[in-house]
């Protein structure tokens, strides 16, 4: 399903709609910048260390939980 680019900004919680790198469909992370077309998406582990910081067009991403305004 793909969103709307404006839709999701930072702090928005967002899931992958397809494999970035090692992380598979599904994979949810935190919108950590905005750069319009694509999103940086801090993805962590159960402790909140953080794993990865991948750069993901917005084609590939679904929001789960808005934050933002």
């Amino acid at each position: 399903m793909a969103v709307a680019k404006d839709l999701i900004k930072e702090i928005d919680v967002v899931s992958l709609t397809e494999a970035v790198g090692q992380w598979p469909v599904g994979t949810e992370g935190t919108v950590v910048m905005d750069f319009g077309e694509a999103k940086m998406v801090e993805i962590d582990n159960e402790r909140g260390e953080t794993l990865d910081l991948p750069v993901v067009p917005v084609e590939k991403l679904v929001l789960v939980v808005k934050y933002s305004d």
